[in-house]
């Protein structure tokens, strides 16, 4: 072979070795492995799922629109990272424990079964996806995250006070917070 076509291949040969270690098939065993290991996102796959089919009943005691306290059905709490960790009705989630956790006890009982959560009448028994997703994230520990839910009296957005709500909550008597004090300019 001619002497000054050997720089040509090597650097051929170079250039084809390196796109071939470029384009590893997506779906290669270390690529799976990745995904198998995934932490559940409480925030993003379970809350999601507690919102929609648990916290109708389950959330935070509130005012109902007949000016009634209404409160979480059972004690139980599925709103907040505080009624989840101390609810009253027993462990609701017990980290790395599913067994033992109530959330996924209650949540795969067979579908005729009274203490199934959510209730027949409520709607069909959480998919096995659900259940698993759920499993999952208690045996991976039970993290929240920086989720932390709904704090109490949070329950309607700033801008659904009725009007003058704001107003008495001031450290001097007859002065509203917000209230300028008359007479004063601040600058």
């Amino acid at each position: 072979m001619n002497a000054r076509f050997l720089p040509l291949l090597v650097a051929a040969a170079l250039a084809v070795s390196s796109e071939a270690q470029d384009k590893k098939p997506a779906g290669d065993a270390k690529s799976g492995k990745a995904a198998a290991a995934a932490k559940v996102d409480f925030e993003k796959e379970i809350f999601p799922i507690l919102e929609k089919r648990c916290v109708e009943c389950h959330s935070t005691a509130k005012a109902g629109p007949d000016g009634r306290m209404k409160k979480p059905k059972g004690g139980v709490v599925l709103d907040s990272k505080d009624g989840i960790t101390s609810s009253k009705k027993g462990k609701l989630v017990v980290a790395k424990k599913h067994a033992d956790s109530l959330l996924f006890k209650s949540t795969t009982l067979p579908a005729d079964d009274e203490d199934r959560m959510p209730p027949a009448k409520k709607g069909d028994p959480l998919s096995k996806e659900q259940t698993d997703l759920i499993q999952k994230w208690i045996d991976e520990g039970a993290n929240f995250g920086t989720w932390t839910g709904k704090k109490e009296g949070a329950d309607k957005p700033a801008g659904d006070k009725p009007a003058g709500s704001d107003k008495g909550k001031s450290d001097k008597p007859g002065e509203a917070s917000g209230d300028k004090p008359k007479g004063k300019e601040h600058g």
